[in-house]
């Protein structure tokens, strides 16, 4: 969060198919629907237009968009919180920056800032404290170009960054710190599928797979503990394999992996030393607030 002299707040939001992330905090983004049940437990407890909701219990199944249903903004009003609670703030005007994947960027970002237009201004507790916040000013900027953004100067020659998300993995070619558009793409492979392909036929917790990515204890028996390693090695080969047949050079090129997947390809994958890795899960986030601020500056806003 980025305080201006004018009194507002620039505040990034990563929304992910398995987290919500804003540049100091990590949440689980399940949305669970209460009614006009208040509940037991005020943790994790929002209270929005006379309803309840239990925001970051779990994680939520995977959507086509965002823009569909009240979840995204529910998710939003608790990222918020947690930026504004974390300095005592409860009554702020936000500048809010959000991202979409590079591919979708130009179809959905219409869609996301009406969206979010519909209602600037939210009243709502979140853990039995109130906040009123309007929302003055949207920004939507591509996933992954934002995670690198603030480096962007110092990348000299070709350079491959590959952000690996809960539902998609963004690839990037980039020249001299500028993206070559026409060699973007999507795929249709990341952490969230990876893990339910290492679930098939075993029933391993997620919560477990995510302790042997991170190489943490886990009380899995060593032949599950195998499986999932040997998988992931798998699965991560898999998609070299698919970027190299989409003619990328991964073995000359300068690669960054970025996103929470970056740890994986760290932890399971060969060495090698034309690779970075970039395992902060807060980049995009972070990247949205700084490209947001040099909106505002080239405004004289800020």
């Amino acid at each position: 969060m980025v305080k201006l002299s004018s009194g507002q707040y620039v505040i990034g939001f990563d929304n992910g198919y398995q987290f919500g992330k804003t540049a100091q905090s990590l949440f689980d983004n399940g949305v669970y629907a209460m009614g006009t049940v208040e509940p037991t437990v005020k943790e994790h407890s929002l209270k929005y237009s006379r309803k309840y909701y239990k925001v970051g219990e779990g994680r939520a199944a995977i959507t086509e968009d965002k823009v569909s249903d009240e979840n995204a903004r529910l998710l939003t009003m608790v990222a918020i919180a947690k930026e504004l609670g974390a300095e005592g703030i409860r009554k702020a005007e936000v500048i809010l920056a959000v991202g979409l994947p590079f591919s979708d960027y130009g179809r959905e970002k219409k869609a996301l800032l009406e969206y979010y237009g519909q209602k600037p201004t939210l009243k709502y507790e979140y853990e039995g404290i109130r906040y009123d916040v309007t929302i003055s000013r949207i920004y939507v900027f591509p996933q992954c170009y934002s995670a690198i953004a603030p480096g962007l100067a110092n990348m000299k020659g070709n350079y491959l960054v590959v952000d690996i998300g809960s539902k998609t993995t963004d690839v990037l070619l980039f020249k001299n710190g500028m993206p070559v558009e026409r060699r973007t793409i999507t795929v249709e492979k990341a952490m969230v599928k990876w893990m339910k392909q290492i679930q098939y036929g075993k029933n391993v917790p997620e919560s477990e797979i995510l302790k042997i990515v991170l190489k943490k204890d886990s009380f899995l028996p060593r032949n599950q503990v195998n499986h999932v390693r040997e998988t992931l090695r798998e699965l991560i080969h898999g998609l070299d394999l698919e970027l190299m047949e989409r003619e990328f050079d991964l073995q000359y090129t300068n690669v960054i992996y970025v996103g929470g997947g970056a740890v994986a390809v760290k932890n399971f994958s060969e060495p090698r030393t034309n690779v970075a890795f970039d395992t902060d899960i807060y980049a995009n986030a972070k990247g949205y607030e700084f490209l947001a601020m040099q909106m505002l500056r080239k405004t004289g806003a800020a």
